[in-house]
């Protein structure tokens, strides 16, 4: 079971020594506990820290790499190495440290996105888009970046 079938209260989970036990109680006592969601890649490593930590992992960056090649902001051919992991939700508004909550930005489109109403999202396909605020384009055309080759 993930952790957003215990958020919905969707299925059970399983308490050692007890058995099968609902998805709220789960939730309750993972909550009492001051348990930190974490989803773990195939190899082990942390992909989702939840909110426990700002920062991202260093297997977050490579997934980050993967998937963005390097500045996601539309027309940006800045490289991975100069670019850093931007949370969509902002960490101060309880964003999480996820993958489908971060996205790499250079300094400049990362200043943009914080100083303007530029808007990121993560689309059903996993990829990065962005939207222009209505006085730059009235239509609100989602938008992506093409430049960067994608595996």
């Amino acid at each position: 079971m993930s952790y957003d079938d215990l958020i919905r209260d969707i299925g059970e989970a399983c308490l050692d020594l007890v058995g099968p036990i609902s998805a709220t109680d789960a939730r309750i006592l993972a909550c009492d506990a001051r348990v930190r969601p974490g989803v773990l890649g195939t190899g082990g490593e942390p992909l989702d820290i939840g909110r426990s930590k700002r920062t991202v992992s260093l297997a977050q960056k490579y997934a980050l790499t993967l998937r963005d090649g390097g500045c996601a902001f539309p027309g940006c051919d800045m490289p991975v190495p100069r670019c850093t992991a931007h949370h969509i939700v902002f960490w101060q508004h309880h964003g999480e440290t996820k993958i489908d909550n971060l996205v790499l930005l250079c300094t400049k489109h990362h200043r943009l996105i914080h100083h303007s109403e530029w808007k990121a999202r993560i689309t059903q396909d996993g990829l990065p888009e962005f939207t222009a605020p209505a006085y730059l384009d009235p239509t609100t055309t989602p938008r992506r970046n093409t430049m960067h080759l994608r595996i």
